[in-house]
């Protein structure tokens, strides 16, 4: 039986933000570059969106700017301003997230690996070593259960796991 982690920080931290705002609170920069360094984020940085890209992001979120950038920072913009405007929707996916159990995926599975939930850029999953980072803005909770990219998760990740 394989040990399946499952990593929720980076996207409960990301929950908490887009909260706050909603609650009209604005958050310091000190959480700003916290947030943006914590190591969960950094699993879906890349050449065109990093640490940086990620503070800017948020700080024009936190101040209530108008934001531009390159695409994926645009991207990751207006993903957030989209769960911030249906946060009431997005909560069931939250809480299913939340209560998601990979026990009898692990108990067949040969490898062990830590699914990482985050808010990225991929609408996907994508498997780096024993990482599997899973996009938050991509899941959508259905009557059927979670599901990515026109998929059940569990189908999904039962294929990367090969049982």
């Amino acid at each position: 039986m394989a040990n399946i982690k499952i990593n929720l920080n980076g996207l409960e931290i990301m929950v908490f933000f887009w909260n706050s705002l909603m609650s009209k609170e604005k958050v310091s920069e000190s959480f700003l570059n916290d947030l943006c360094s914590m190591q969960e984020f950094s699993y879906i940085y890349n050449e065109d969106f990093n640490n940086e890209s990620l503070r800017r992001v948020l700080s024009a979120l936190n101040n209530k700017e108008p934001f531009s950038g390159n695409k994926p920072e645009r991207k990751y913009y207006s993903n957030s301003l989209m769960i911030m405007e249906y946060i009431d929707e997005v909560q069931p996916t939250i809480n299913a997230i939340k209560k998601l159990n990979l026990n009898n995926i692990a108990e067949k599975a040969k490898e062990d690996v830590e699914v990482v939930v985050i808010p990225g850029l991929s609408k996907g999953i994508e498997k780096t070593d024993n990482k599997l980072t899973v996009d938050f803005f991509g899941l959508k909770n259905t009557e059927n259960g979670l599901v990515i990219s026109g998929e059940s998760l569990e189908a999904v990740l039962k294929n990367i796991f090969e049982v």
